[in-house]
C-alpha cells in the first residue's frame, strides 16, 4: 500500500468507529453523515483488504486486524496533531488537543481533583486522558513513542533524553474508621503490631517505601495483615467499615478523607521516606508550550492536593 494513494482522513474514521463502536455514534463524533461514514469504512476495507468491523448486536466488532492496527494509527495521529500544533500558537482557550498522561491509579486519585477544573476552565475543548503504566519501563516506553505527554510517579528519573520535576515529597500516615478502639493520634509500635491491616498492590515504587521501612525496623514479617487487594479502589471503604488499619501516602490519605465522616488518619510509629513524586518527560516536548502548560497544571495540583490533619 503506498501511503502517497491513501486519504489519511479514513484513519480518523477508523479511530472513531473502534471507539464508539457505531458507524452512526462515529459520525457524529466527526461531524460526518452517517452515509460518509460508511462509505470512508467500505474504502478502508478495500485497502485493508479485511471487514475491520463486523456488525454485531453489540455493535461494530473490530476484526483481529483492526485490534492489530488502533495502536498504530492513533500513534500516527497522534504525532500528526502534534506536527500541526508545532506550525501554531499554543491558545489554551482554543485548543481541541488530547493530552495524556501516564500515571497508576492511586496518583491519578490525587491529581484529579485538583486538576481537572482548572483544566477545563482555561481549556474548554481539551481533552485529557490518564494512561496506566504498571512500571518505569513502561512509562518511559510511554514517553519515547509519543503516546503520551508527561508521566507522574515515584519511579525514579528516567536517565538521559528526559527531564524530571519534583512534585512533592511523601510518606505515609494511616487511616482508621471512626468505630476503632485506637483513640489516639498516633499508634506505638505495640499498637500498630497488634492491629490487624488490610493492604493494597499499587502499580507504582511507593509501597516500596514503605516496604523498606518496615524492613529496616524489623517489624515486616510481624506485621498482621489480613486483607490484601488488588487495587487501592475500595480499600479505604474496608477501613471504614472494619477494625482493619489502611497505610498508604500522605496525599491519598487526604484526597480520601476530603468530604468523609467515618474515617480520620493516625500517624505510625515510624518516618516513612520522604520519597519523591516527580513528574517526567521527554527532551524533545521541553520547550513545547503545551506540554509547559500540562506540567504546570499537574504542578499545582499537587501542590494543592490536600494533606490529612
Amino acid at each position: 500500500m503506498n501511503i502517497r494513494t491513501v486519504d489519511l482522513n479514513l484513519f480518523l474514521v477508523f479511530q472513531a468507529i473502534y471507539v464508539t463502536r457505531n458507524v452512526t455514534k462515529a459520525g457524529e463524533h466527526l461531524n460526518m453523515t452517517q452515509s460518509a461514514v460508511s462509505n470512508a469504512l467500505k474504502r478502508l476495507r478495500e485497502r485493508f483488504d479485511d471487514p475491520l468491523f463486523l456488525r454485531t448486536q453489540v455493535g461494530m466488532v473490530p476484526t483481529p486486524l483492526a485490534d492489530a492496527l488502533i495502536d498504530l494509527v492513533e500513534e500516527g495521529l497522534h504525532k500528526l496533531t502534534q506536527a500541526i500544533d508545532k506550525t501554531q500558537r499554543f491558545d489554551p482557550a482554543t485548543t481541541d488537543r488530547l493530552f495524556r498522561i501516564a500515571i497508576n491509579d492511586i496518583g491519578q486519585l490525587v491529581l484529579l481533583p485538583g486538576f481537572l477544573n482548572p483544566a477545563r476552565a482555561a481549556a474548554p475543548f481539551a481533552r485529557f486522558e490518564t494512561v496506566g503504566a504498571s512500571s518505569a519501563e513502561e512509562a518511559r516506553a510511554l514517553l519515547l513513542s509519543g503516546k503520551v505527554d508527561i508521566a507522574i510517579g515515584s519511579w525514579l528519573p528516567m536517565g538521559p533524553g528526559f527531564q524530571v520535576q519534583v512534585l512533592c515529597e511523601e510518606t505515609f500516615v494511616a487511616l482508621i474508621g471512626r468505630q476503632h478502639s485506637m483513640q489516639s493520634d498516633a499508634f506505638t509500635y505495640k499498637e500498630y503490631l497488634q492491629s490487624q491491616h488490610v493492604t493494597y498492590r499499587p502499580s507504582g515504587a511507593s509501597d516500596a517505601a514503605l516496604q523498606d521501612t518496615l524492613y529496616q525496623q524489623g517489624i515486616l514479617a510481624e506485621r498482621n495483615v489480613v486483607l490484601t487487594m488488588a487495587h487501592a479502589l475500595g480499600a479505604a471503604d474496608v477501613a471504614a467499615t472494619s477494625d482493619l488499619v489502611l497505610s498508604l501516602p500522605m496525599r491519598l490519605a487526604g484526597t480520601i478523607l476530603r468530604g468523609r465522616s467515618d474515617l480520620r488518619s493516625v500517624r505510625l510509629p515510624f518516618h516513612v521516606g520522604p520519597f519523591p513524586i516527580w513528574q517526567q518527560w521527554h527532551d524533545r516536548f521541553n520547550a513545547d508550550p503545551a506540554n509547559l502548560w500540562l506540567r504546570e497544571l499537574a504542578f499545582q495540583a499537587f501542590l494543592k492536593a490536600p494533606l490529612p490533619a
